[in-house]
């Protein structure tokens, strides 16, 4: 099956929704947050040496406190779940319990966020879904990044889905892999934050090492959906790009060998690195083969002056351009590299400090909608997230 919708759009600045709210007075950065806690709710308290950006009706953060907590039964939880992310925000530094408490009603409130995190009976699950539909709608994503990062401190993987639109990514789902399931937990995490049949037509770039990989194609294949996943070298794949004359139809070798038995398809492709920002120039080409029973693509990347290939693919996107799938290759550098520049701003992986699964689960899952709270502000206010206006970020932070 052929699998292509949703990726010409991928390096295209997507459409604007209509439905957005905007104010006329809603053009810095540091006024788009609203201060004015929700209606009920404990207001939160201003870090000295900040000014007051005034109150913002329909600020982002109540539009999405009411998306996200409306699944959760109790209007406690509910209360809590505004405090918390507000606290994420705002807090400097760690995103300890206590930081979080300290910016949003003081010591006293440490032991009750606590509790509501870590031992509490609320589901992140349907909190985790409303924040994936609310981030796509507010900065309609082209493709999506599903990458498994470390988690230090706690010698586990964490595996998060981040939405990539034209000048930014974000995570909007987390799922922790347990001890001892490397492998396997990369595979039902990467099924389970990254379901098909929920994402629309848009690509999934999965970076997933070491993981079986089958499953996962073989699910997207039934739902023709478009996937792309970073593979070793070494992994063997039925070269069906042969048969033209070669005489090579059939055998299963290496990837890295059966791209460079056909490097003379090579072409060149442009790309922008997202560490430097510098446009660079890769020789990349792409052979038919076939995997785990399914017909696939695979795709190589070479470097100047390199004889093997530096990078190799799978995709089910046979007849994609090469140049637009070495692009989708790359997203999760890019992720890497915003994740690095906004955790001083939404938290590490490593930053909760409880024990239990639920509880980080539940800290992330905000953690991720504080994140989107940051960049959706960004965007309203018509100013580059992250790396290109962290003195909007900082500003932002503090204006409560």
């Amino acid at each position: 099956m052929t699998v292509r919708a949703g990726v010409d759009t991928i390096f295209t600045r997507p459409a604007e929704p209509d439905t957005r709210r905007r104010t006329a007075r809603r053009t810095q950065s540091d006024r788009t947050l609203s201060d004015r806690a929700p209606s009920g709710r404990t207001p939160s308290v201003r870090p000295p040496g900040t000014t007051d950006p005034g109150p913002t009706a329909g600020g982002v953060l109540d539009e999405l406190s009411e998306v996200l907590f409306a699944p959760l039964p109790r209007s406690d939880q509910r209360a809590k779940g505004a405090l918390y992310l507000r606290g994420l925000i705002a807090a400097e530094g760690r995103k300890s319990i206590r930081n979080i408490a300290a910016q949003v009603g003081g010591p006293e409130l440490a032991q009750s966020l606590h509790h509501f995190i870590a031992a509490s009976t609320w589901d992140w699950e349907p909190v985790s879904r409303a924040l994936q539909r609310h981030a796509d709608n507010e900065l309609r994503f082209t493709a999506w990044v599903v990458q498994a990062l470390p988690v230090p401190r706690k010698g586990r993987q964490a595996i998060g889905m981040w939405g990539v639109a034209s000048d930014v990514t974000v995570p909007v789902r987390w799922h922790l892999v347990p001890f001892g399931q490397a492998a396997a937990g990369c595979v039902a995490a990467a099924a389970r934050v990254c379901d098909p049949s929920t994402i629309g037509p848009r690509p999934v770039v999965l970076d997933l090492p070491g993981a079986e990989l089958g499953p996962v194609f073989d699910r997207y294949a039934r739902a023709g959906a478009p996937l792309l996943s970073a593979v070793p070298a070494t992994l063997p794949v039925l070269d069906q790009g042969a048969g033209r004359g070669a005489g090579r139809g059939g055998r299963s070798l290496p990837a890295g060998r059966v791209l460079q038995l056909h490097r003379m398809l090579r072409r060149p492709v442009e790309w922008t690195d997202p560490a430097t920002g510098a446009v660079r120039r890769s020789l990349v080409g792409g052979v038919p083969v076939e995997w785990a029973g399914l017909p696939l693509l695979l795709l190589g990347q070479w470097d100047a002056g390199q004889e093997q290939p530096v990078g190799c693919w799978l995709t089910n996107l046979t007849a994609t351009p090469l140049g637009v799938l070495l692009r989708l290759a790359k997203l999760p550098r890019r992720v890497e590299q915003d994740f690095a520049g906004s955790a001083s701003h939404v938290g590490a992986l490593d930053d909760y400090e409880g024990r239990g699964a639920d509880g980080w689960h539940r800290h992330m899952t905000l953690a991720a909608a504080a994140h989107v709270a940051q960049v959706v502000a960004a965007a309203r206010a018509r100013v580059r997230p992250w790396t290109h206006c962290m003195v909007s970020m900082e500003r932002m932070g503090r204006s409560f």
